[in-house]
């Protein structure tokens, strides 16, 4: 039986170095997102018109999306659920 030869530790440096030069540097990527940050003022208005119009009427006085309005309003701890909603509410099953 023939013994393996393992290759000179030089040999394997060299490639590694060879690599290392051959791949151009990669730039930071830029975020695609756009943030716009909560003013107090944004916030102020949002504390004021929650659970009183709808969540997609504050997303749009605001101008930004329902998911932002909404996890806002949660981290602020408001509720957007209207009071004369029915949405949510369990109707009431008669008994027979």
């Amino acid at each position: 039986m023939a013994k393996k030869t393992a290759k000179p530790k030089s040999k394997v440096k060299a490639k590694a170095k060879a690599k290392a030069k051959a791949a151009p540097a990669r730039k930071a990527k830029k975020s695609a997102r756009s943030f716009t940050g909560w003013s107090p003022a944004d916030v102020q208005k949002l504390r004021k018109i929650a659970g009183k119009v709808s969540t997609t009427q504050v997303a749009k006085s605001l101008n930004r999306s329902v998911a932002a309005v909404t996890f806002k309003a949660f981290s602020l701890r408001l509720s957007l659920r209207l009071a004369h909603s029915s949405r949510g509410r369990r109707l009431k099953v008669s008994k027979r």
